[in-house]
Parts: structure tokens; sequence; C-alpha cells
């Protein structure tokens, strides 16, 4: 009598297991060090929706996965208004900043598409203007978040689509690269 129920509740689940797996792997502080990603709460959040990205678009696939998607995304803004809430914003800076944030991720999600269709350099210019928009990342840094994004989305597609609706997905290890890569 209650599936629908159960079944949402699942759902929910998942897409908080995914979100939160989302920002543990965008934490990991080899992309602000080795990958010269600035480490600031603009940089955290742009290395967010990298991963946003990877992850929506492998859920996009069906229609399942775009429901889940809907609901990480319901998820991710959720967490980021409550953020701000703990951060002593008010009510409307918070809503002059989601939308900001909403447009952003939107911007993101188009530019990185259209990065990963067209080519390494595209992406490259792509990343260059958002998640490095803060920093001057070396040509290396930027290739090997090319390389990063493009392992992800492979690992992502043959990752069972079973797994992602129970909330476990597996990112790719941060790319290593020599200190003389980043000059």
């Amino acid at each position: 009598m209650f599936g629908w129920l159960k079944k949402k509740d699942r759902k929910q689940s998942a897409a908080f297991a995914l979100y939160t797996r989302m920002v543990e792997q965008a934490r990991d502080h080899a992309f602000y060090t080795r990958l010269g990603v600035a480490d600031t709460m603009e940089g955290r959040f742009d290395l967010i929706l990298v991963h946003a990205f990877v992850l929506f678009r492998r859920l996009k696939k069906d229609n399942e996965g775009r429901k889940l998607a809907q609901e990480i995304f319901d998820v991710m803004f959720s967490d980021l208004d409550q953020n701000m809430r703990e951060m002593g914003i008010g009510d409307v800076g918070i809503l002059k900043r989601i939308r900001k944030m909403s447009e952003s991720y939107h911007g993101r999600i188009v530019a990185y598409e259209e990065g990963v269709q067209t080519g390494a350099i595209e992406l490259a210019a792509a990343l260059n203007r958002n998640l490095y928009a803060d920093n001057d990342a070396s040509d290396a840094q930027l290739m090997a978040m090319v390389g990063y994004i493009n392992d992800a989305l492979a690992n992502l597609d043959r990752q069972k689509t079973e797994e992602l609706h129970n909330g476990v997905i597996h990112f790719p290890a941060v790319p290593e690269i020599s200190v003389a890569q980043t000059e």
C-alpha cells in the first residue's frame, strides 16, 4: 500500500549518499595542492559542480536516473542554503546567492558538456574559465583535471546503475603530477 513512500525514501537516501560522496571527493586535498584548484569557498563550490556534472551526465541516461539526479540537485542546493544560514547570511542574501549559484551551475554544466563533446582543449578552456577562475593553473594541471574528468566519466559509464541507485559511486584517484609540471 505504501510502496511509493518506500521508493521515495530509498531515492532520497541514495541522493543524500551520492551528494555526500561528491562533496567528500571534492574535498580531497590533492585537488588543491596538486591540481591547483583555489582552496576557497568558490573553488570548493566549483569542484563540487565538476563532480555534479560527471554524476548527472551518467544519471541522465535513463528516466529513473534523471529523477535521482533531480533529488541530488535538491539535496545540493538545500545543503548550500543551510551552510549559508550557518554562516549568518540572511534570507534575502541567501536567495540572491542561491540564484547566482544556480545560474553558475547551469552555465558550467553546459560549458563542460560542450568541452567533453568537442575535446580536451575545449574542456580545458571551460575549466580554466570556471574552476580555475581564481587561480593560474599550469597546462599540466589543466590537462590533469581534463584527464580526471574523462576517467571519472568512463568509470561511471562502467558502474552498474543499481549501485548508483543504492547511493554507491566510485570516483577515480586524483592524478599525480610532478612539481616541475605545475610551473
